[in-house]
């Protein structure tokens, strides 16, 4: 829950632009889309909002938090941060993958509507892991990219990730 502060607002800002934009060109790659700025914005845009809307309910950083303690680690080591990191990743691949997965099959129109459930549970069964993989390393780069940006705006960052 990022947005206790202006520094984590700022960062979630950020992050979910960023991991928006990423994802999205990696779901137009993953399902052979047109790579037009109607596929580009529509998952953009959507991600946004997911990333949004569970950052501000969901505990997950105090989760991931809770994980990695679990492991004999340094809390300043890569491999901490590396465990730290795998929780978030899980619940917020998660909730994309089912929420914009479902908006694709289910308002569309060339699939019956009595298919629509399993192929809505084969494609989340097709799109998690890859999904998963490129969001957890991408999600490096877009937290590093928020604090960078949040350094600036806001001078004592109030929570740490």
């Amino acid at each position: 829950m990022f947005y206790k502060s202006h520094f984590g607002t700022v960062l979630t800002s950020v992050l979910a632009l960023f991991m928006g934009l990423v994802m999205a060109m990696f779901i137009i790659v993953l399902n052979a889309l047109p790579f037009n700025w109607v596929n580009l914005f529509e998952l953009t845009a959507e991600i946004n909002l997911i990333v949004f809307v569970v950052s501000l309910f969901v505990p997950y950083n105090a989760w991931g938090d809770w994980f990695a303690n679990l492991f004999p680690v340094q809390t300043d080591s890569p491999l901490f941060k590396l465990l730290q990191a795998l929780i978030p990743s899980i619940v917020l691949n998660s909730c994309n993958t089912l929420i914009c997965t479902g908006t694709s099959i289910f308002y569309h129109d060339a699939i019956p509507k009595a298919a629509r459930m399993t192929v809505y549970l084969q494609s989340c069964a097709k799109a998690w892991l890859p999904c998963f993989i490129v969001s957890y390393f991408a999600s490096f780069i877009g937290v590093w990219l928020g604090k960078t940006i949040a350094q600036k705006f806001v001078p004592t960052p109030a929570l740490e990730r």
